[in-house]
């Protein structure tokens, strides 16, 4: 089931953010081939043809990125709040589905047009410097591959480098699943639901933030961390290399470890309420 409510969702994901990475990517192409052709075209060119050819390309660029940024923060809040607290939310929960599946079908959801967006943001601008200075280009990436070529990391940075992008997927999740908890809270009240959604994401944010400072302290997390700040990069006879690797691998399991369980208890803590004290009067 959990497969089917993420066709429904991915379906209206792609439908509304699908022309927005397509334009996103096209417009990054045009935009190089306009400073290729036309702005360092020999002669020069007018105030106008720059600003017109130029300008107003990059400023409708950005405002895309923006845009892509905002609406899928959009997206997120309104596929779950419309989809399981609103008017859609009678028939989703008439479907032989858990509340935990739903939850999990929006959050995964989420997580995936998050990654395609920057996906999207990143091909862009490469494609827009591939267009518009593709031998400076190639040459660069020549000296980057040079310069990592040098680099006296250890076998294990395959490994650390994967950890790391596990760890900012796992914050992502988290995030999300930090939105749900609030919207989910914020439905318990009678009126003004959204205005107390806001209120429990910020609580939920300084009881973090309490508990955290309460933990440092307390020399609890010092005793804990210490030795997951052992490492660093520094240079050695010109090169540059990373001390304590394994020390490094076990900061970033750890740190993916603490958003996993923080994840977990906002998506129990989502499924309870649903399950428990759903109200869609």
């Amino acid at each position: 089931m959990l497969a089917k409510l993420m066709k429904y969702d991915l379906r209206s994901c792609l439908r509304k953010f699908g022309p927005l990475w397509l334009a996103v990517i096209a417009l990054s192409a045009l935009i190089g081939l306009s400073f290729r052709y036309v702005i360092d075209a020999p002669g020069g060119q007018s105030g106008l043809v720059i600003f017109l050819l130029g300008v107003l390309p990059s400023m409708v660029l950005f405002g895309l990125f923006v845009a892509m940024a905002v609406m899928a923060l959009i997206f997120v809040i309104q596929r779950f709040y419309r989809g399981l607290l609103g008017d859609e939310g009678y028939l989703m929960f008439t479907l032989p589905a858990s509340a935990g599946a739903h939850i999990a079908s929006k959050g995964l959801t989420a997580l995936i047009l998050e990654i395609l967006s920057w996906l999207a943001a990143m091909l862009s601008g490469i494609l827009l410097f591939t267009v518009y200075q593709p031998t400076e280009f190639a040459r660069g990436w020549q000296t980057i591959w040079l310069e990592l070529g040098k680099l006296q990391l250890p076998p294990s940075a395959p490994w650390l480098v994967a950890e790391a992008v596990l760890v900012l997927i796992a914050v992502a999740a988290t995030e999300t699943l930090k939105i749900y908890l609030a919207i989910a809270l914020g439905h318990l009240a009678k009126k003004h639901r959204a205005l107390w959604a806001l209120l429990a994401y910020v609580g939920i944010g300084l009881v973090l933030n309490i508990l955290f400072g309460v933990g440092m302290s307390s020399g609890l997390l010092p005793r804990i961390l210490g030795k997951s700040f052992s490492w660093g990069f520094r240079f050695v006879e010109g090169a540059l290399t990373l001390d304590s690797p394994g020390v490094a691998a076990g900061a970033l399991g750890s740190a993916l470890l603490f958003e996993l369980l923080l994840g977990a208890a906002y998506f129990f803590l989502t499924r309870y309420i649903l399950k428990h004290h759903l109200n869609l009067e």
